[in-house]
């Protein structure tokens, strides 16, 4: 796997025409950091080894330190001898010569510093690969591209592939149609241009020419460094998708425990309903057993009574009350009846208290005295010996049939 270290993927497409090339060699003018944006350090990695030209001080010293079974050249290259005043811009890959463009970025906000570097011409630099092939020449250097290239000659040296920056720094200016002609006129093809740098072959190596064409993309089986400028944001989604997941990830916990606290919420409901339906289950075999009890049955006429009664609250008045003697008539008159009805008064007092009442109204003695077996008092209800002929027609009717 190609791990691609360059600016603008430079070195992905370099690397698909020239991967077959074991060893290989080239000259990167206008270095810079050995390892940030450099088009270089992959092919470092892959056993190459070249040239390099840096005229500042700052990225000369980098690159021999991270490089240093390689050749620097710490000069400025260009048409001319002697030296240039330079214009340097630290810790940037900004520094020039050209004071135009040093000047724009100063207006901008960055620190110039003016300096005066050798200057040696690229016919100089290319001698020191001596009779090795060049496999690629890359050219950098902030608008001096013009003068790299006329300081061309009189070398010989021709390398496979040449890569030149080819827009006003930092802008999408084109800018090599200043240069762009001696470049052909020394035997190159325009191939590609990557929206940054333009890519030329040589007449002399034209089976490179297909591998041009298609930017870099999957085929190219490559991967970004961890200091790439693309790998800056694309680490920064991963990092937003991170905090994303982290936050799904504590929603999911709360979840987790909100179900395991509903699910004990739930358990307790179930226990407390399972409970219920015992006690239910209780309830209901007490109730069958009560229904199926002799107090039951023996009160089985009172609870007649009492839904009568209830039954009859919305009737007249004189309905009830002759119902009612009735109902004591006949009681009079079974003396069995009698008594069971007047011990289970005995249990209502309230009850008891009204029929007492409304008896003794109608003329009927309600006495006791002495207990049954069971301890309870004997009662007896003794018949008016007067009565109306109202009354009594209607205490001579059928008594009412009550279920025994």
């Amino acid at each position: 796997m190609f791990t691609s270290y360059a600016q603008n993927f430079e070195d992905v497409i370099l690397w698909r025409a020239l991967k077959h090339i074991e060893n290989g060699f080239y000259i990167d003018i206008g270095a810079q950091d050995p390892v940030t944006d450099s088009v270089s350090r992959a092919f470092y990695e892959n056993g190459w080894r070249g040239v390099h030209a840096e005229a500042t001080t700052y990225y000369a010293d980098k690159v021999r330190q991270n490089r240093p079974d390689e050749l620097v050249v710490q000069a400025a290259i260009g048409a001319g001898e002697g030296s240039l005043r330079f214009f340097e811009i630290p810790e940037t890959g900004l520094s020039t010569s050209n004071r135009d463009i040093a000047a724009k970025h100063q207006a901008s906000g960055h620190r110039v510093v003016e300096t005066e570097v050798p200057l040696v011409p690229l016919s100089v630099v290319l001698s020191q690969g001596g009779d090795r092939d060049i496999h690629w020449l890359k050219i950098d250097v902030e608008g001096m591209e013009q003068s790299v290239i006329e300081s061309w000659q009189p070398s010989k040296a021709r390398p496979w592939i040449v890569v030149v920056e080819s827009t006003l720094p930092n802008s999408q200016i084109a800018a090599h149609d200043a240069w762009e002609p001696t470049l052909l006129k020394l035997g190159y093809t325009f191939a590609y241009f990557d929206g940054l740098s333009r890519f030329y072959v040589s007449e002399q190596h034209p089976e490179f020419l297909p591998f041009f064409g298609p930017g870099p993309n999957v085929f190219d089986n490559f991967v970004l460094a961890e200091n790439s400028g693309f790998a800056t944001p694309l680490r920064s989604l991963l990092a937003e998708r991170d905090r994303q997941l982290e936050g799904v990830r504590a929603e999911q916990v709360q979840l987790r425990q909100d179900i395991q606290l509903r699910d004990e919420r739930l358990g307790i409901l179930e226990g407390a309903l399972s409970n219920t339906r015992d006690r239910e289950a209780q309830l209901s075999a007490e109730l069958r057993e009560i229904y199926h009890s002799l107090s039951w049955r023996l009160t089985g006429p009172l609870r007649e009574i009492n839904v009568l009664k209830a039954k009859l609250v919305s009737l007249p008045r004189q309905f009830v009350r002759v119902l009612l003697e009735k109902v004591i008539r006949w009681l009079s008159k079974n003396q069995e009846w009698k008594g069971r009805a007047l011990r289970e008064l005995h249990r209502f007092p309230r009850l008891r208290g009204k029929l007492e009442a409304f008896a003794r109204s109608r003329g009927y003695g309600v006495t006791s005295y002495g207990t049954d077996i069971d301890g309870e008092a004997k009662w007896y209800i003794d018949a008016p010996k007067d009565f109306s002929a109202q009354w009594k027609q209607l205490l001579e009717n059928t008594p009412p049939k009550i279920e025994r």
